[in-house]
C-alpha cells in the first residue's frame, strides 16, 4: 500500500477519544494533515487531542443533529473547510439477539451509527464539494456482510453504513467527493467499550471468544487500531482518486474463508 501524503489536507474523525478512531487521527496527523476530532466523552477526547497535538476538539454526539450543525460550524470556523471526513463513532448493543434486544438499545445502535453517519455526510458535502477533492470513509464491519449472532442490531446497522457508502459516492462523484467505507475484521479494540456493559465473568468469556475466533481466520490473529488507520489514509489520500464506493475488508482473510461459524460473538 502507497505511503500517504496528506500535507495540507483538513480532516474530522468521529468517535476518536481512543480505540480505531484515536489510531485514524494520529495516522491522518502523522501524514499531515491537519486534524479536527470529535467524541461524545469530553473528557478522553479532550486528552487525546492533547496527547495527538490535534487542531480541536468537540464533544458531540453524532446521533444529535444540533451537535452536529455545532460540529461542522466550528469545523468551517477553525479549519476553514474540509477534505476529509471519516465516520467512525458507533456502538453496539449487548447481545441479547433478535429476541432479547431491547428496542432502545436497537434505536441507540441505530441512531448513533446509521443516522449519525449520514447526519456528517450530509453537514460536510458542501465543505467537500467546495474542497474540489473531497473524501469520505465510513466504518463498516466484516459484519455488515455477513450478520453477527446475538447482535443484530449492530449487524444491521453496519450493513446500512455500507450501501449508505455506496449512495454517498453516486451522489459525491459529480461533486468531486469520493466515498467509500473500511470493513474491519476482529480488532484488538472494545469498540464503544461494549465489554463494560457486561459483568467481569461475561466480558472475560467475551473477550476468549472473539480471541479464538481470530485464531480461525487465515492471518490467525486480531487486527490492530493502526492496522484500519492506514486502510484509512489510504482511502483518504487524494492519490487514491479513482476509488469510490468500494467496500475495503481489513480482515484477515475473514470474509474469504467463506464459513467462520465458531466462537467470537462480539462486534469487530
Amino acid at each position: 500500500m502507497m505511503a500517504s501524503t496528506l500535507a495540507g489536507r483538513r480532516a474530522l474523525v468521529t468517535g476518536a477519544a481512543g480505540g480505531i478512531g484515536g489510531a485514524i487521527a494520529d495516522r491522518l496527523i502523522r501524514d499531515g494533515a491537519t486534524v479536527m476530532i470529535a467524541d461524545i466523552d469530553a473528557e478522553r477526547g479532550a486528552r487525546t487531542a492533547r496527547e495527538l497535538s490535534a487542531a480541536a476538539f468537540q464533544q458531540a454526539d453524532v446521533s444529535d443533529e444540533a451537535d452536529v450543525t455545532a460540529l461542522f460550524e466550528r469545523v468551517t470556523r477553525e479549519l476553514g473547510g474540509l477534505d476529509i471526513l471519516v465516520n467512525n463513532a458507533g456502538v453496539a448493543e449487548s447481545g441479547g439477539g433478535v429476541t432479547g434486544v431491547p428496542v432502545s438499545e436497537w434505536r441507540r445502535v441505530m441512531d448513533v451509527n446509521v443516522t449519525g453517519t449520514f447526519l456528517c455526510a450530509r453537514a460536510a458535502f458542501p465543505l467537500l464539494a467546495a474542497s474540489g477533492d473531497g473524501s469520505i470513509v465510513n466504518l463498516s464491519s466484516i459484519f455488515g456482510v455477513t450478520g453477527l449472532p446475538a447482535f443484530p442490531a449492530y449487524s444491521a446497522a453496519k450493513g446500512a453504513i455500507a450501501n449508505l457508502t455506496r449512495q454517498l459516492a453516486i451522489e459525491g462523484g459529480p461533486l468531486g467527493i469520493r466515498a467509500n467505507a473500511v470493513l474491519p475484521g476482529y480488532v484488538d479494540n472494545d469498540m464503544g467499550r461494549s465489554r463494560d456493559l457486561l459483568d467481569p465473568g461475561a466480558a472475560a468469556r467475551a473477550l476468549a471468544e472473539r480471541e479464538a475466533a481470530a485464531a480461525r481466520q487465515p492471518v490467525a490473529r486480531q487486527c490492530t487500531p493502526d492496522e484500519i488507520a492506514v486502510a484509512v489514509a489510504f482511502l483518504a489520500d487524494p492519490r487514491a482518486s479513482f476509488v469510490t464506493g468500494v467496500l475495503l475488508p481489513v480482515d484477515g482473510g475473514f470474509l474469504a474463508q467463506g464459513d467462520w461459524r465458531g466462537p467470537g460473538r462480539e462486534p469487530a
